[in-house]
């Protein structure tokens, strides 16, 4: 039986995928100004740090290489959640505000997944392309630590997922969370894109346990560049908490949407 529904919930989630990838590539101009727009966003952010550590060379024990390995993991970890779930970010907040959620009540699947995969970004897989090159480039990375790498990108996906479901529920709470919750995504991209090493003392707690951006920027850089199995349990247990506690979040919400919303249509 519990082998039937993962078989029935990953079908589910390749067609939503499929759906969204071919709608998405019929928009052909659209797809390509977005593609563009997001690789030369990359290399504006990225040229910006090369001439601050050609100056200084190191900021607090790091330098370019750490950056750029830390710049992979942000950059591959976000193109994923964008490429899979950016429905969550983008429209979760607006359906409930407009009373629209209840189509996906209606539906006989999962309504969470149903939700996030509402929407694909297929251009954020040129995000991907950028930290598969920066990872080479780093000259950090060797076959024995592929796997911390890979769990390191699963982990950040997660926590990104787990941001944009914690956005978007806020509008079960509260209104006009459409108009403002992309820009908290926004606040949070930024802390993640800075050198982790600037994070120090308290703001670096701050960044673990309530904002988990360090799960993007130092803790995965000193996994690989020091392995320990604190740091790796530390990474793995502060992903799983922030993830359940974001699906467990949208749950407690959904119970006050279904008191308190009238039926919509979702065009």
């Amino acid at each position: 039986m519990v082998g039937k529904s993962s078989k029935s919930f990953w079908r589910f989630f390749c067609t939503l995928l499929k759906t969204n990838i071919l709608h998405t590539m019929s928009l052909k101009l659209n797809f390509a100004i977005e593609s563009i727009m997001m690789i030369a966003n990359d290399v504006i952010m990225f040229t910006t740090w090369i001439i601050l550590f050609h100056q200084f060379k190191e900021i607090n024990g790091w330098n370019i290489n750490h950056l750029m390995l830390m710049t992979a993991i942000v950059m591959s970890s976000y193109s994923i959640y964008a490429f899979c779930f950016r429905g969550v970010s983008d429209t979760l907040a607006g359906y409930i505000e407009r009373g629209e959620l209840d189509t996906f009540i209606l539906q006989p699947r999962n309504i969470l997944l149903n939700v996030s995969g509402s929407r694909s970004s297929p251009s954020a897989l040129g995000d991907l392309g950028a930290g598969i090159i920066l990872f080479f480039w780093c000259g950090l990375i060797t076959w024995s630590v592929l796997p911390l790498l890979i769990l390191c990108i699963f982990a950040g996906f997660l926590i990104f997922l787990s941001v944009g479901i914690f956005i978007g529920s806020l509008a079960f709470y509260m209104k006009d969370v459409e108009g403002w919750g992309l820009q908290i995504m926004n606040i949070f991209l930024h802390l993640s894109t800075q050198p982790g090493s600037i994070y120090i003392g308290g703001l670096k707690l701050f960044l673990m346990f309530v904002i988990p951006a360090g799960v993007l920027t130092f803790l995965p850089v000193e996994i690989i560049i020091n392995p320990t199995w604190s740091g790796v349990l530390t990474m793995v247990g502060i992903t799983v908490i922030f993830f359940s506690a974001s699906v467990w979040f949208f749950y407690h919400g959904l119970r006050r949407y279904e008191s308190g919303n009238s039926f919509g249509i979702r065009g």
